[in-house]
């Protein structure tokens, strides 16, 4: 008999094939990362673990940043438990930004250790234990190499559009770290030397009709925190938010604001 999977897993299975259609991608950070990068980079070449990587998107633009706009040259290596999700990843248009794509877990990462120059991770923290992810990240970065984190808090997960318009959709969410949680976490592992918390603020510009495609597809994962019955009724409710919104094809300007955790090995 097969293993039964897990809400979570069986969600990144589901949309495993429409992700990267679904969900937006933060130009702003991205490059913002490549910089961080950069300033790690000795020779002009890093080897960059994404964990948590999913379709590997957010690895594939960091790293053609790096090159085209930092002359940094980065190997890639796409790990997420989901193997379904990494073998949904687009080919990149430079075929140098393409990651290795390998299955594994976040708190017993399949790598030796002192592996990277740097471990990236876009918007998966929520899904690991943190303690556990913290200490195996130090462990594959090499003395000197950066861990940079791209994440939520409750907060500001609350001033989303999902957090203002999707019923719940706040509420539902309990994963998300504050940023003394994860200042704490980085800074009890004796593997980090400091760690630095900053919030980045973005903008996004998105229709009524892509909001309501995104939440027909269940692109994100507090989705699945929601009874069936709950988020059909949950669904209908943002609908009839969506509508007093100018018209659907109208672009409507989103603000947004992360946190970027960036520690040093």
């Amino acid at each position: 008999m097969g293993t039964r999977q897990s809400p979570l897993d069986q969600h990144f299975f589901t949309v495993a094939e429409r992700y990267r259609r679904l969900r937006d991608l933060d130009y702003h950070t991205a490059r913002h990362v490549a910089q961080l990068l950069a300033r790690v980079a000795r020779t002009g070449w890093l080897s960059v673990l994404e964990i948590g990587a999913g379709t590997g998107r957010y690895l594939a633009a960091v790293i053609e940043m790096a090159a085209s706009e930092h002359d940094v040259v980065c190997h890639g290596v796409a790990c997420d438990a989901n193997r379904f999700m990494l073998s949904s990843a687009a080919a990149a248009r430079d075929l140098r930004a393409q990651p290795h794509r390998v299955v594994g877990l976040a708190e017993a990462l399949p790598f030796r250790e002192a592996s990277f120059d740097a471990v990236l991770c876009f918007n998966a923290i929520q899904h690991f234990n943190l303690e556990a992810f913290v200490w195996e990240a130090g462990r594959v970065l090499r003395s000197g190499a950066m861990l940079i984190v791209y994440t939520r808090t409750p907060e500001q997960n609350r001033r989303t559009v999902w957090g203002q318009l999707f019923p719940m959709f706040a509420e539902r969410e309990k994963r998300l770290h504050s940023p003394d949680e994860l200042r704490a976490a980085f800074m009890g592992c004796s593997r980090f030397s400091s760690v630095h918390v900053r919030s980045v603020p973005w903008t996004m510009r998105t229709t009524a009709t892509r909001l309501l495609q995104q939440a027909r597809g269940r692109c994100y994962s507090t989705f699945t925190l929601y009874e069936p019955a709950e988020f059909d009724a949950a669904l209908e409710i943002f609908e009839r938010r969506l509508g007093l919104l100018p018209s659907h094809e109208s672009l409507i300007t989103v603000q947004n604001d992360h946190l970027v955790v960036a520690a040093r090995r």
